[in-house]
């Protein structure tokens, strides 16, 4: 059994299913490995939409998702991708071929520090030296994925430790992740004591714990105690859209209980604006998914009464402009993103799965469309992820339609992976805001410099719905809102990977500004 053998039969045994690559040199005999096993390439156009859509798998399915690229230049264009699942706290291991062991410090084909370059983007990196240990190097890559917090890993795999030989009875690495201790039960009531004397307290989550059986804990935590709960998982942290009038509660929270959340730059470091002066952040150590537990089985033991700050901040996240009504139901052109979403908005409601990139229309989008799956850009503020993302999320729900949303800009940066959803039939439904423009960029200049100096942010309105349609997908142009609904019905029906083209107007993102 070769090297490469072995890391697909820890893969197997782990229950991965697929991996998402781009071939190269060093990585072909992990590619010989998998043919005949119940192991599929999915094969994409660039590195970086590899990690993206392992980034999706990942949020989705709570499990690592797995990237495999080649060595070198096809490591490094990996590498920016890990950035961004590592800021939304996504499961992800990137396996990357390697110069050999043998020449390395000689001047080896593609040699370079890969460690070195995924290190500050990832949990962990490192590199695989010890042929008889690479099960063992690959199961540990896949637990610390998962484990709290939940994040990338990479994994350098010189392409001599894959072509040596074990024995035929050589085992697969066993992934364990670490037990997770309990908080002890002081912390536990300390942590009460606070929130039960509070006068209006928050519960706000991160990423990770706004996602699934996560979310579970949060809202059992929130239907016990009262407190109302809040994700912050946007770069634009307490002015986000998608947190509407409830941005304003947060200058009047008392306590704020931080779950999976860090007091970082998208709570303005618990400064005051947004929060008041004299508001206390209480954080518990370890798992917060096991704080949440804990702490929804402390507060049976007492009485939560809580008026209606609840219901207040709930009210405010739904609530919505009194313009906004007018605007989705509008026939102006160009179209107002948020005729897109009143277009959306059925087929999310039916079970759709809303993915966002980052800009102005991907800011519209969020803050108009509710959805019981989500995923965005993140904290990392990164923009290009979307349409991978989606690809992702796709394969992972396949009996569920993922709906893109993304700014012409967003789309050039990986509209080929169009070809890659047609190839494994992938049906995910594009809808592209196109205003000409780098529109967050062009609304930046405009009030930092004002309109005379906004430069180098001007695109063509470029028909992207052609691009779909010449690689074999569905494509339909939209200048007229009445023609939205029935194009985005056309597409779903067509089965096919979709880019829905609309000429937008540039409006800048909507502000709900956080009081305090």
């Amino acid at each position: 059994m070769t090297g490469a053998e072995l890391l697909v039969e820890t893969l197997l045994a782990a229950g991965v299913r697929h991996l998402f690559t781009l071939s190269g040199n060093q990585i072909l005999p992990i590619y010989d490995a998998t043919i005949g096993r119940d192991l599929a390439l999915v094969h994409t156009r660039h590195e970086a939409a590899a990690v993206h859509m392992a980034d999706g798998w990942g949020r989705m399915t709570e499990t690592p998702g797995i990237a495999l690229v080649t060595a070198g230049p096809g490591h490094l264009n990996a590498v920016p991708a890990l950035y961004t699942a590592l800021m939304a706290e996504s499961p992800v291991v990137l396996l990357s071929g390697h110069a050999p062991r043998a020449q390395l410090g000689r001047g080896a084909f593609q040699e370079l520090d890969q460690v070195g370059a995924a290190r500050p983007v990832t949990k962990a990196a490192w590199l695989a030296e010890e042929p008889a240990r690479l099960g063992e190097e690959v199961a540990r890559a896949l637990a610390l994925a998962r484990d709290w917090p939940p994040g990338p890993v990479h994994l350098s795999l010189p392409a001599d430790v894959l072509e040596a030989r074990h024995p035929d009875d050589a085992r697969p690495g066993a992934t364990r992740g670490r037990d997770v201790a309990g908080i002890a039960d002081a912390l536990i009531r300390q942590a009460l004591d606070v929130l039960a004397t509070a006068a209006r307290p928050l519960i706000l989550v991160g990423p990770a714990m706004g996602r699934a059986r996560r979310w579970v804990d949060v809202a059992g935590l929130a239907a016990r105690t009262g407190l109302p709960a809040l994700l912050m998982e946007s770069p634009r942290g307490v002015n986000d859209p998608a947190l509407r009038g409830a941005a304003a509660c947060l200058g009047e929270a008392d306590v704020v209980l931080l779950l999976g959340k860090r007091l970082d730059f998208s709570l303005r470091f618990g400064q005051s604006p947004p929060f008041a002066a004299g508001c206390r952040f209480v954080e518990l150590p370890g798992d917060p998914s096991a704080a949440a537990r804990q702490l929804t089985t402390g507060a049976a033991e007492r009485a939560w009464a809580r008026g209606g700050w609840a219901k207040e901040v709930e009210a405010a996240r739904r609530a919505e402009p009194a313009a906004w009504a007018e605007l989705r139901g509008a026939s102006r052109r160009p179209i107002h993103p948020l005729q897109v979403c009143a277009a959306l908005e059925p087929h999310v409601a039916a079970g759709g799965i809303f993915v966002s990139d980052g800009g102005e229309f991907g800011q519209w989008t969020q803050a108009g469309l509710a959805a019981e799956s989500r995923l965005i850009n993140g904290l990392s503020g990164s923009i290009g992820s979307g349409l991978p993302l989606g690809l992702g999320a796709q394969l992972a729900a396949p009996d569920r339609r993922v709906f893109v949303t993304l700014g012409d800009g967003t789309f050039g940066f990986h509209a080929l992976e169009l070809d890659t959803a047609l190839r494994h039939r992938l049906p995910v439904v594009a809808v592209v805001g196109n205003d000409a423009r780098w529109n967050a960029e062009h609304q930046l200049q405009l009030r930092q410099y004002g309109p005379a100096r906004a430069v180098g942010c001007d695109l063509l309105p470029s028909r992207y719905d052609r691009v779909a349609a010449a690689l074999g997908g569905h494509g339909e142009w939209v200048e007229d809102p009445a023609d939205l609904a029935p194009a985005l019905a056309r597409a779903v029906r067509s089965g096919l990977p979709a880019c829905i083209n609309v000429r937008i107007d540039g409006a800048p993102a909507p502000t709900f500004r956080a009081s305090g």
